[in-house]
């Protein structure tokens, strides 16, 4: 079965799948740190899915490759907290590893976004 133009391209679908892991996992943070890390890591989740969205509806490719440069940078940035996080074994080793690989996913299939425009 072929997916329908209003069907959301797999890059917003595998965002949204982090933005979910991701606000399951703060929830469980210290109570003292889910107003920081927490709420960041939060922001930082939904702010890769609007990149990724207004990236789809960009009336340009250069605007396009905006979006995309941009949420290049947020997935960078949330590496750099989760490791944080890991660090102050709020998260596991092996969950440090999936949400990686989570964000490495959104990341290849933007950079494949990149490359075709």
């Amino acid at each position: 079965m072929n997916p329908s133009p209003n069907d959301p391209p797999p890059i917003h679908t595998s965002a949204v799948a982090l933005t979910d892991w991701t606000l399951g996992r703060t929830a469980d943070f210290p109570k003292g740190q889910r107003h920081t890390f927490g709420q960041r890591l939060d922001n930082l989740c939904l702010d890769a899915v609007e990149r990724i969205t207004r990236a789809r509806f960009a009336p340009t490719p250069e605007e396009r490759r905006e979006h995309l440069r941009e949420l290049n940078l947020i997935l960078e940035l949330m590496r750099v907290f989760w490791r944080i996080v890991e660090k102050r074994t709020w998260i596991s080793g092996a969950q440090c590893l999936h949400v990686n690989r989570l964000i490495d996913e959104v990341g290849r299939m933007a950079g494949a976004w990149l490359k075709r425009l």
